[in-house]
């Protein structure tokens, strides 16, 4: 009897241990798993989309560098018809690719900043020649070209290049020597003094005898004509003479610097379109026309360490 107890105990514990497997197993089934969290970087992530921009202080690759000089000067055109929009999203293109950008970081603060505090107040008075423009004012009397739109800011001009000549403008800064205005005379004239010059008095003259008149007859005397004298003709008053050496100077320098204004919108365009050799010829003959021309002498130094860095990554 004790023994047919224990088995009956024995299937009791077994079939309450298969039940609680199969409760398990249900419970499973209706409530899977949460998935693992995975740690770190997804492999194939960097597919699903752009990478992310490089760690600050990695220098720009020669390529990004060229891209950010060529939209730096599609913004140029831009902002010399007007279009201060458009100018804006092409330099924020070029400073994302090469935050060291001279050019666009320049023209950015011209666009961002109150000219009167990026230039200062001092300024002079400035009549634009023909043919004359902004950037060439700029290069002239600022020592940069690009300064061109902040110079158009400093005086209200929408759109750079309707400047015409003729027109008056105010050019920041002191004017030099050759603009300033001839200092008057200081002298003051002697004054007059209140009391005048005795009249000189003729000496008398000398005592001659009287001489007895002579009668003349009327006959003769009708028969003399009287003298009437008869003054020089006036001569005319020469010609100025023409300085003609001066005129040539000036029509030369004119040409000059009309050859150097071509030569520099002609090296710009050959950059914009990645024309590297282009850009360093057009320099080089700004150069030669102008060997102090500081910009020209910067922008083909960049386009020929530009030209370099391409020809290694080749």
């Amino acid at each position: 009897m004790q023994a047919t107890q224990s088995i009956w105990r024995a299937w009791g514990a077994r079939a309450a241990v298969l039940a609680m497997a199969g409760l398990l197993v249900a419970c499973a089934s209706k409530h899977p798993p949460a998935e693992p969290v995975l740690q770190g970087p997804v492999p194939g992530a960097a597919q699903m989309g752009p990478p992310e921009p490089a760690a600050p202080g990695v220098p720009p690759s020669a390529a990004a560098q060229v891209q950010a000089q060529k939209e730096a000067q599609a913004a140029v055109e831009e902002l010399e018809d007007g279009h201060e929009d458009e100018a804006r999203a092409l330099l924020r293109k070029a400073v994302n690719l090469d935050p060291n950008n001279k050019l666009a970081v320049s023209l950015l603060r011209q666009l961002n900043l109150d000219p009167v505090s990026l230039f200062g107040r001092e300024s002079f008075s400035y009549t634009v020649k023909p043919g004359e423009s902004l950037s060439r004012i700029a290069g002239h009397f600022m020592g940069d070209i690009y300064l061109f739109y902040g110079l158009a800011r400093y005086n209200d001009i929408k759109v750079p290049k309707q400047v015409a000549g003729g027109q008056v403008i105010r050019v920041p800064g002191r004017a030099p020597a050759e603009e300033r205005e001839p200092a008057r005379s200081t002298v003051k004239p002697a004054p007059k003094s209140s009391r005048q010059a005795p009249t000189p008095v003729a000496p008398p003259a000398a005592v001659m005898p009287a001489t007895p008149a002579v009668p003349v007859a009327p006959a003769v005397a009708a028969s003399v004509p009287a003298v009437v004298p008869v003054p020089p003709a006036a001569e005319p008053a020469p010609a100025p003479a023409v300085d003609t050496a001066a005129a040539a100077k000036a029509k030369a320098e004119a040409q000059r610097q009309k050859l150097i204004e071509q030569h520099t919108q002609k090296a710009r365009a050959s950059l914009a379109r990645q024309d590297l050799d282009g850009a360093i010829a057009n320099w080089s003959k700004v150069l030669e026309l102008d060997p102090g021309n500081d910009t020209a002498r910067l922008e083909r130094q960049k386009a020929i360490a530009l030209k370099e860095k391409v020809k290694a990554l080749k």
